[in-house]
């Protein structure tokens, strides 16, 4: 899953899917948890690139392993918290 900052200059991405989808399809997903990494965008330019100081391991939970599938922030961070 991704989304996308208001701001369009950083996409979060997850390597989960859905739930049962990643429990039938990808197994070791489930086994080792989600990964979390931020991409900055280059708006001007064109082109992505890694943050390398921002990468969340939902394997190393203290619960986990996790699955990550949605990023949501309060205060409408993300484009997918705009509703009209």
């Amino acid at each position: 899953m991704i989304q996308l900052s208001l701001d369009t200059k950083r996409l979060f991405v997850t390597n989960c899917v859905f739930c049962l989808w990643d429990r039938q399809f990808y197994p070791e997903l489930v086994e080792k948890g989600g990964h979390m990494p931020q991409l900055f965008v280059d708006t001007e330019k064109g082109g992505l690139g890694i943050n390398p100081k921002f990468f969340v391991d939902f394997g190393a939970e203290p619960d986990g392993p996790s699955l990550v599938h949605e990023m949501r922030y309060p205060g409408g961070y993300c484009i997918s918290d705009i509703w009209i």
